[in-house]
């Protein structure tokens, strides 16, 4: 008789493991009064409980936007009135009280205000914010929904009053930073071929997208047009899901497809994301026991040979220096921190410059060919998406140079390691120098076990942040989408080619209108160079602010591991025999109870990268 294999463990218990062994490992270090390990593993725990995880919400205007986000999150948090068209970015997040915060800018200068839920409307709708002339980022709202307190974080976007130009731009833009898109189109009609074309410009550079099929309370033939949508997106060869919902099905208590949605979204984004987490959380538990496990082997070996206390004494004493050392400014990795910011400010913003003057070059010469206003539009469009992808192309060089210094740093302090030993016939395992940081992943897509075709895995939501469109966040330019969304050139279009005729003096009045396009260009690409080139310096000092914490706070962890090692051997001296064999014994078996958790953690991680698709 044979015995059926037991099923696999699920994606949800494993990470469940995770969640519990990281229970077990604070409680190991809070007993051994290590409060600044103790924070550590509080810290990798929220990672894996919530990961911050950035969804766009994102359609042509009226097509139910605002009502989907309102009930995925079950509460009224964006304006849906008719005549309420969406013109600034609401970013939905957990919190533990329904409030709001507005980002704008007032005389150039990003200011945050707090204000009540009821006046988000006054500042994120084209009725209370005409063209966004408020000068509003975003408006974050925090509610207690299931959804977001798992990580995810839903961004409304403003209509994109023709999916190529204005936010369109922005959102394509943009979407290398967002972990999914929810690209919304109502089921009276079946999707158009500017849809289409955005769609499959989405899918290459965001790994999730699904398509949200609204209103079909409405749509009697909802059915016909979602197979007719099934039907494109298979001849675009777009493997998109399709869900179609009705928020006011959903909000009346019947069937509307929004459970169905947001079981989609938790398992292409949330439980990736946890997962995701899951594997780097290991390599920091890693580092985290192996630090420790040292410590105490310190201690036990004084305690079984008091003879190796002067020993102990005298290489702490040498890696204490050392480590002082290093924690100081003529350290050779803060110099080299310091020299490499420098570069890569400069690289970066010459290739910006580079790119910029490529860009007003091609337009300039598309202009001499210009003749209608319907041609002019379409060039408007075309520098809005070459303006966008000029920016996108820059935080592309500043996230490959960061995790380039990010690797010079490791192998560098990792090196120090060998001046930080003692005696060869010390019978223990060292404090390892570079184990500190080994749980930090300098290949962010590999450590998530996948492989993203953009290159800037590690700038989306999971590891990053809300970094995305004219967001205040670390990574994104605060004004870049405003000034592509209000647009100065696309809105003067109509002065500079209203009422074209082919008259007598059709050369003079073509050569100044075109003259006029030119300067429009030029203050237009002036504008987005001023703002990003600003926030561009910006980003580079909090990269390097970033970089020195986070090194220095690990320094100062390192530090009190050899320390309080040669505090608590001194102290084990103190006891009898007896007690010092008991002390041996509780030092042998909290090792392995932190090596258990270790084993824990990396076999569930490694079962967890099993079940995450290629």
């Amino acid at each position: 008789m044979t015995t059926a294999a037991a099923p696999s463990p699920t994606t949800d218990e494993l990470l469940d493991r995770v969640d519990a062994a990281l229970d077990q490992l604070g409680q190991l270090v809070a007993a051994e009064g290590r409060d600044d390990l103790e924070a550590r593993v509080d810290g990798a725990r929220a990672r894996l409980d919530r990961p911050t995880t950035v969804v766009c919400v994102v359609g042509e205007f009226k097509q139910g936007k605002s009502s989907l986000v309102n009930a995925l999150v079950e509460a009224d948090v964006c304006p849906v009135d008719d005549d309420l068209a969406t013109s600034a970015i609401t970013l939905v997040r957990h919190g533990d009280a329904g409030r709001a915060v507005v980002r704008r800018r007032v005389d150039g200068d990003a200011i945050a205000e707090n204000i009540d839920l009821a006046d988000v409307q006054r500042f994120v709708s084209e009725a209370g914010n005409p063209s966004n002339e408020q000068r509003v980022d975003r408006v974050d709202v925090l509610v207690p929904a299931r959804l977001l307190s798992e990580g995810m974080a839903i961004a409304d976007t403003p209509g994109t009053g023709g999916i190529r130009a204005g936010h369109g731009a922005a959102t394509l833009a943009f979407l290398p930073f967002a972990d999914g898109l929810i690209f919304v189109s109502d089921a009276t009609s079946e999707l158009t071929q500017p849809e289409l074309d955005f769609l499959a410009e989405a899918r290459s550079r965001c790994p999730n997208v699904m398509l949200a099929l609204t209103k079909i309370d409405m749509a009697a033939h909802w059915r016909r047009v979602a197979d007719l949508d099934r039907a494109h997106l298979v001849r675009m060869g777009l493997d998109i899901p399709l869900v179609a919902v009705s928020s006011l099905l959903h909000r009346a208590g019947a069937e509307g497809g929004i459970d169905a949605l947001v079981a989609a979204l938790r398992e292409r984004i949330v439980i990736p994301a946890r997962t995701g987490s899951a594997q780097r959380i290991a390599g920091e538990v890693e580092s985290l026991v192996a630090s420790l496990v040292g410590s105490l082997a310190q201690r036990r070996a004084v305690l079984d040979d008091s003879a190796s206390i002067d020993e102990l004494e005298a290489r702490v004493n040498e890696a204490v220096q050392r480590i002082e050392h290093l924690r100081g400014p003529g350290a050779r990795w803060s110099i080299t921190l310091g020299d490499r910011m420098g570069d890569l400010s400069n690289d970066a913003s010459f290739a910006f410059r580079g790119d910029l003057r490529e860009l007003t070059r091609t337009h300039e010469e598309s202009i001499e060919a210009l003749k209608t206003s319907e041609q002019w539009e379409q060039q408007a469009e075309q520098l809005q998406r070459d303006l966008a992808g000029v920016v996108t192309r820059l935080f592309e060089v500043i996230e490959t140079g960061r995790a380039n210094i990010r690797a010079e740093l490791v192998e560098q302090l990792a090196a120090e390691d060998a001046s930080l030993g003692g005696a060869d016939g010390l019978r223990l395992r060292e404090l390892d120098v570079g184990s500190l940081w080994r749980g930090k992943p300098l290949d962010t897509a590999r450590a998530a076990g996948k492989a993203v075709s953009t290159g800037l895995t590690g700038l989306r939501g999971a590891q990053s942040g809300i970094m995305m469109f004219g967001m205040a966040g670390q990574f994104l330019p605060a004004a870049t989408a405003t000034l592509l969304v209000s647009n100065p050139v696309l809105l003067a279009a109509g002065a500079v080619f209203g009422g074209y005729q082919l008259v007598e003096d059709r050369k003079r009045k073509v050569a100044m209108r075109r003259q006029t396009a030119r300067t429009q260009l030029r203050q237009f690409v002036d504008d987005v160079q001023f703002q990003v080139s600003n926030d561009l310096g910006t980003l580079v000092r909090s990269i390097q602010r970033e970089f020195r914490d986070e090194f220095g706070a690990l320094l100062v962890e390192l530090q009190r591991s050899w320390a309080e090692s040669l505090q608590q051997a001194k102290q084990g001296l103190t006891r009898g025999t007896e007690e010092r064999a008991g002390e041996i014994a509780r030092l042998d078996t909290l090792s392995g109870e932190l090596r258990s958790v270790h084993h824990t953690v990396a076999q569930c991680v490694g079962q967890l990268a099993e079940q995450v698709p290629a």
